[in-house]
């Protein structure tokens, strides 16, 4: 009789600990920051500028473009292009990071790339 008492107030004791653990996981992950680099300003040829944002989408890389007198974009990870740069894409625009991660290659509706690099 003893024996069992004795497993059961164990028992009891291991699940009250469990669920003690189980808290403090639960407040450490509603507590975490959204991974966000900070903005780069880039330029084009012609002078035009765009603001880019690289932040974390869960486990995968997202950019945010700005064009001056635009709204914001939000473009999601894709693929790789052949020499390895990601690819970031909405239904509007694609985003091609540059091997340095200084600039890139953004792309409309016309398909037509316009080459960015960080404005000096």
């Amino acid at each position: 009789m003893i024996i069992i008492l004795s497993v059961f107030f164990l028992n009891a004791c291991k699940d009250h600990q469990q669920t003690k653990q189980d808290d403090k996981i639960a407040e450490v992950k509603s507590e975490e920051v959204s991974l966000e680099q900070k903005p780069q300003v880039l330029k084009n040829e012609a002078g035009e500028e765009i603001t880019v944002i690289y932040f974390a989408e869960g486990d995968k890389v997202a950019v945010k473009i700005k064009k001056s007198g635009q709204e914001e974009k939000k473009l999601s990870a894709k693929t790789t292009s052949v020499t390895g740069n990601p690819i970031f894409t909405s239904e509007e625009l694609m985003w091609e990071m540059t091997d340095d991660g200084a600039g890139g290659k953004l792309s409309g509706k016309t398909g037509q790339p316009v080459q960015y690099r960080k404005a000096e």
